[in-house]
C-alpha cells in the first residue's frame, strides 16, 4: 500500500512538473478553434458554395474527401500529414531538468511529444503550407528505451495549402481522381537526413506528381505520411487529387439534399 501512495505522489508529481511545460506549449499551438472550422490567418472567400464531388465511378466522394479537397481556407481533420519518428529523450527536458526515473519515462515521453511535432510543422510551410499545426501528438506505447534513452512518436499536423492562381472549374462538370505515391529513402544511397527532410521530400514528390498528371486542374495534396526508422532511412506515402472532365456517356446530378451546397 505504502508503494502504490509513493508511485502515485511521483506520477502527480511528474505530472506538475513536466505537465506544465506541455501546457504552456498546447496554448501557443492550439488548434482547436481551427479544427471546430474557425478561419485562421488571412482567409479567402469561397471559390464555390458546391458542398459535394462527383467519384470517377459516378457516385458522391466521402465528405472527409470532400473537405481536404475543397476547404483550403482553414484546417480541416481530414487533411493531414501523419508523421512517425524517434527522439532522444534528453532532448526533451528544458534547461535544469534531468531525466526522471525510468517508471516516469513514458509519462515524459508524453507530455513532452509536441516539442517532437513542433519543428516537422517547418517541412511543410517550407513547400506546400501556408499554415501547419500540431493536432495530435503522442508517444508511441512501449516504444521507450531506458538503455538507449529514445522513444518513438506518433505525430499528426493540419495543414493550409498555398493558393494557388489556377481556379476550380465547374465542379458539376467533374470528377475528382486521386492517386497515392509510394516513397522509399535510404540515408547510405544519398535519401534525406531526417525525419523532417522526408515530410519535405515527401511533399515535393506530391507536388511532382501533380505536374506529370496530363489534363491537371487544381491538383492538391489531400495527406501525407511517412516513417523515420532508427537504421536512417524512411518511407513516405503522399495522396493527391485533381479534376477531370465527366467521362462521356456520364451526367451530372447532384445528390438528394445537396442541391446548391
Amino acid at each position: 500500500m505504502v508503494l502504490r501512495v509513493v508511485i502515485g505522489l511521483g506520477l502527480v508529481m511528474m505530472l506538475l512538473g513536466f505537465g506544465a511545460a506541455g501546457l504552456q506549449y498546447w496554448e501557443k499551438r492550439s488548434t482547436s478553434a481551427a479544427l471546430d472550422g474557425a478561419a485562421t490567418g488571412t482567409t479567402a472567400p469561397p471559390v464555390t458554395q458546391q458542398s459535394w464531388l462527383i467519384s470517377q465511378s459516378g457516385g458522391v466522394v466521402p465528405q472527409a474527401d470532400v473537405q481536404a479537397y475543397l476547404v483550403q481556407d482553414r484546417f480541416v481533420e481530414s487533411r493531414t500529414a501523419f508523421v512517425t519518428r524517434s527522439a532522444r529523450l534528453d532532448e526533451l527536458l528544458l534547461e535544469g531538468e534531468k531525466l526522471p526515473q525510468e517508471a516516469y519515462l513514458q509519462v515524459l515521453a508524453d507530455i513532452r511529444a509536441p516539442m517532437v511535432a513542433a519543428k516537422i510543422c517547418n517541412a511543410l510551410l517550407e513547400t506546400i503550407a501556408v499554415d501547419c499545426a500540431i493536432n495530435r501528438a503522442r508517444v508511441v506505447d512501449g516504444s521507450v528505451d531506458p538503455v538507449a534513452g529514445e522513444a518513438r512518436f506518433a505525430i499528426e499536423l493540419v495543414y493550409r495549402l498555398k493558393p494557388v492562381e489556377q481556379p476550380l472549374p465547374d465542379l458539376a462538370t467533374h470528377v475528382l481522381m486521386t492517386k497515392t505515391i509510394s516513397l522509399d529513402f535510404e540515408a547510405n544511397v544519398g535519401g534525406v537526413p531526417g525525419p523532417e527532410a522526408l515530410l519535405a521530400s515527401a511533399a515535393d514528390a506530391a507536388v511532382a506528381a501533380c505536374e506529370a498528371v496530363r489534363k491537371v486542374k487544381a491538383c492538391r495534396v489531400l495527406g501525407l505520411e511517412t516513417t523515420w526508422y532508427d537504421n536512417a532511412s524512411g518511407a513516405a506515402r503522399a495522396r493527391i487529387g485533381w479534376l477531370a472532365p465527366l467521362p462521356e456517356g456520364m451526367f451530372p446530378a447532384p445528390p438528394l439534399g445537396m442541391v446548391g451546397g
